[in-house]
């Protein structure tokens, strides 16, 4: 008998399904780490040369491609372009801002406990790694929470560290305008929220994201964590393009996230309208001041807090956002 013909497996295009940038960009990233390391070696000089150029053109190739799945992580401003979002800067109103810690019904003893445990943390941590600015965060949110528990409201609040927003293949995300598709990964370091009820704040700490919105109280703030090493402003790609797959995600039109390495701050909004139209508000840096605990310090924790609690509650206007000017 003679042998069956062998199968053949159909060429595929770039059209077909979308392409994992992401490894790309690591592979690349390996291979220029390698030439790096050769440098000078008469014997490899030329080939790794060659190589980098025939990389650089696959990385040319399937980025231009249509479809793309992307971790978050790997985002770029021009791929945030594509996806068709316009980018506006408002400025925070600090006469409002001002008024509003003036009547403020916060406990002293929340900000002076936080004061204390951020002057710890600074004395004796690196924040040169990304889980120095961690741990202050850690802090922080966990003293919001406090103040929301024991507001007259008694808000529970639900904090999720390295909440997964999107993975497998990814949340799509369409621009309808050129017709580009992306497919988005990743985790954010911080999902945090307030909960219906006790009972709710419960089942959502077992709950995964797809369950989330049932119990939650209001929409999910986004913070992100950087190291105090790098350019804060280098990290809004990952976390604007975090806010994107959330919103892709849950259905909400706008997502309010922050962007930080635990001494400066940055308060974003991401919207979306009926027609599709992306937009990220982005505030000024807010800066705290290094401790030792002084008035200076304590009254620049006294504004993240309540920045931080404002956020965490906001409805999804930013134009009617009283402690904002667009």
């Amino acid at each position: 008998m003679s042998a069956p013909p062998k199968s053949r497996k159909r060429k595929r295009s770039t059209h077909d399904n979308p392409v994992d940038l992401t490894k790309m960009q690591l592979a690349r990233q390996r291979l220029s780490e390698l030439q790096e390391e050769l440098r000078g070696i008469e014997e490899t000089e030329v080939e790794m040369a060659e190589i980098m150029e025939h990389v650089d053109a696959l990385q040319g190739i399937l980025g231009s491609t249509k479809k793309l799945k992307l971790s978050c992580s790997s985002v770029s401003r021009s791929q945030l372009t594509d996806m068709g979002l316009k980018r506006i800067l408002f400025v925070l109103n600090d006469v409002a801002l001002d008024a509003r810690i003036a009547a403020s019904s916060i406990d002293s003893k929340h900000i002076d406990a936080l004061c204390l445990q951020l002057t710890r943390i600074h004395r004796s941590t690196s924040k040169r790694i990304e889980a120095g600015a961690r741990m202050i965060l850690d802090a922080v949110l966990l003293t919001v929470a406090d103040i929301s528990f024991d507001a007259k409201e008694k808000l529970h609040v639900a904090i999720f560290p390295q909440m997964r927003i999107a993975s497998g293949d990814g949340v799509l995300v369409k621009n309808t305008v050129n017709q580009s598709e992306v497919w988005l990964t990743g985790n954010v370091d911080y999902g945090v929220f307030t909960c219906k009820n006790e009972a709710n704040c419960a089942r959502i700490l077992e709950s995964s994201l797809d369950d989330l919105m049932m119990y939650a109280g209001n929409r999910i703030m986004l913070v992100e964590a950087k190291r105090d090493k790098e350019m804060l402003i280098d990290g809004l790609p990952e976390a604007t393009s975090l806010a994107i797959a959330l919103s892709e995600v849950t259905g909400d039109n706008a997502v309010r996230y922050c962007l930080t390495d635990g001494t400066k701050w940055m308060f974003l909004t991401y919207t979306r309208d009926a027609e599709g139209n992306r937009i990220s508000y982005e505030g000024p840096l807010l800066t705290i001041v290094q401790p030792p605990v002084g008035e200076g310090f304590k009254k620049d924790v006294r504004r993240l807090v309540e920045l931080l609690c404002h956020w965490l509650r906001a409805g999804s206007d930013i134009k009617n956002d009283p402690l904002c000017t667009v």
